[in-house]
């Protein structure tokens, strides 16, 4: 299995160097054949383009622009063509690179080594010349015009030593560059490059086979903590008085348990994704930089360095600062879920926090670098990019307007994680913004734009945090038992508070129910009189979801004291309490 994941990892950087190689061609020749409206000078096929009172060509070696020559714009008996001119030039560069024999052994005519460009003449032009030990006859290249001068704003002198310059460099690079000595360093050091990046790619596959098999084990371990904390949640909701508290622990519990292999496995993720864009575009620069080394491709590696490599570079660029900064968010991720403070719950719903913040921050994070990357690649292949920002503006105005209860939403549900109005595992009640009906439930699920509650017949409900007016955590730190119980108008009073008392004080004392009664017991007494009865209340503070156990316990034993003190009941009253 390494085997095939790192032939596949060689064949792909392989063929993506080669893929690259022909979008590069392919694109070069596109754009060549695109005519925007523009300002600036127009290009026609060759080079040639108007460049204010003149008509410009380049002249080329390899591939590479050198310089241009020019000649004024409108008919004229004097000067040549430009495109008659720049034939000329380019076959005089030709018939200097001319190679004799053929093969890999075949030698340049011309002698790198003594290969020597003059200048002849002055006054109102002046010519370049090549000569060599073996060619002691000048060959005229190109001649420097009163035009060339105007349009370089210099001496036809100055620009005559410019171009001499110029052409002696490059004509002794290329000449180098055919000899079958350099063909030879050339191939070996690519060569040993292309082996260098094989072992290189090799590690790599290893390294990648091994996280993917833990990314694997990771996944599988996830999904089957998500799939124990949705049964937790269904269970909870079928049956939310009774066990709602253990429910409760068993949800924060799973859902703890999985925080950490889900941050183990956005690491893995993270750091596989870093390792492989790393691998390609290693290729891909390897890929440029060999065919700049040999006359046939080094046009094709000027078209990948000029047209593409800044835009391949830019996008590699940018993958590589997200997979990078997703490392950073989860590392920084699970250094805060390690230094959570406070009570036990406090710590777990701060940890179960984490995830959903973190996963905020990385789409943040890729939004913004993608929409820089993007601006930077219109730039570089010369897309004004002042006129796309104004675009993307008005398209994103419009999106804004349109979508308005969507950014709401995430709004209000990063306002939620934020301010910790609840967590997955909670027991809460919604109420949307057109108040027809209020919704109550566990959390199972919690998202930036959403939350999922089932409520108690199983059934899952979905509502976008930008519908829900209020909320009700009805489970968060703390729970309580407003308790009430009517008596008959004949009732000693004194007597039915003190047996209510009695009874929350035995539930209090009961081993049972001791941890979930907290301290002291708020008793309000008489509550409310009528004909029909007299209303006694109660306050007992619980721990959370724990009301609807201490509330049946409660009821048994006053059931008990009332049957064997002969009170009687009033009539019902309504009971707001949570159910």
């Amino acid at each position: 299995m390494r085997v095939n994941n790192l032939a596949r990892l060689v064949r792909l950087g392989g063929a993506l160097a080669l893929a690259v190689a022909l979008f590069g061609s392919v694109a070069a020749t596109a754009r060549a054949q695109l005519v925007l409206p523009t300002a600036g000078p127009t290009t026609a096929p060759g080079g040639i383009r108007q460049e204010g009172a003149f008509l410009t060509a380049p002249v080329r070696v390899d591939g590479r622009e050198l310089f241009r020559i020019a000649t004024p714009i409108g008919p004229s008996t004097v000067h040549i063509p430009i495109a008659q001119r720049q034939g000329y030039v380019q076959a005089a560069i030709a018939q200097i690179l001319a190679s004799r024999g053929s093969g890999f052994g075949s030698k340049t005519e011309y002698d790198p080594r003594t290969l020597r460009i003059g200048i002849e003449g002055g006054g109102d032009v002046a010519v370049l010349q090549a000569i060599d030990d073996k060619h002691r006859e000048p060959l005229p290249i190109v001649t420097v015009t009163s035009v060339d001068a105007r349009y370089n704003s210099d001496s036809i002198g100055g620009v005559a030593a410019q171009w001499q310059g110029v052409l002696q460099g490059a004509l002794v690079t290329a000449l180098d560059l055919r000899q079958p000595m350099e063909r030879a360093e050339n191939l070996q050091r690519v060569g040993r490059v292309v082996l260098v990046l094989m072992v290189l790619t090799a590690l790599i596959g290893f390294v990648l086979a091994s996280l993917g098999r833990r990314i694997r084990a990771l996944f599988a371990e996830v999904e089957a903590k998500t799939d124990a904390v949705d049964a937790q949640v269904t269970a909870g909701a079928q049956n939310q008085e009774s066990g709602g508290h253990q429910t409760r622990r068993n949800i924060l519990a799973l859902s703890l348990e999985a925080i950490a292999p889900a941050q183990q496995l956005a690491l893995y993720r993270a750091t596989s994704a870093t390792l492989f864009a790393l691998t390609n575009l290693l290729w891909f620069v390897a890929a440029t930089w060999a065919f700049s080394l040999f006359p046939l491709t080094e046009s094709l590696g000027l078209t990948l360095t000029n047209d593409l490599l800044a835009v391949m570079i830019t996008v590699f660029a940018a993958i590589f600062v997200d997979r990078v900064l997703d490392l950073i968010i989860a590392r920084a991720a699970r250094l805060w879920g390690r230094g959570a403070l406070g009570a036990s719950e406090d710590r777990a719903r701060q940890v179960l926090r984490v995830p959903t913040i973190s996963s905020a921050i990385r789409a943040a994070k890729s939004l913004v670098l993608t929409f820089v990357a993007g601006l930077t690649i219109l730039t570089q292949i010369g897309v004004p990019v002042g006129s796309v920002v104004t675009i993307g503006g008005l398209v994103a105005l419009a999106l804004s307007l349109a979508a308005q209860g969507f950014v709401r939403d995430f709004v209000n549900g990063a306002l939620v994680l934020v301010e910790d109005q609840y967590v997955v595992g909670d027991y809460i009640s919604v109420t949307p913004a057109s108040g027809t009906a209020t919704y109550s439930g566990i959390v199972e699920r919690l998202t930036l734009r959403m939350v999922q509650l089932r409520d108690h017949k199983g059934s899952l409900v979905t509502m976008p945090h930008g519908v829900a007016s209020t909320v009700v955590n009805r489970s968060r730190n703390w729970s309580r038992v407003d308790y009430r119980i009517p008596v008959a108008a004949a009732t000693d009073v004194s007597q039915a508070i003190a047996l209510v008392k009695a009874a929350i004080d035995d539930v209090a004392a009961d081993p049972r129910w001791a941890d979930s009664v907290h301290l002291p017991i708020d008793i309000a007494g008489i509550d409310d009189l009528s004909r029909d009865g007299i209303l006694i209340r109660a306050s007992v503070k619980t721990a959370p979801l724990r009301q609807f156990e201490i509330r049946r316990q409660i009821n048994a034993r006053v059931q008990r004291s009332f049957a064997a003190a002969g009170i009687a009941y009033g009539a019902s009253v309504a009971d707001d309490s949570p159910s």
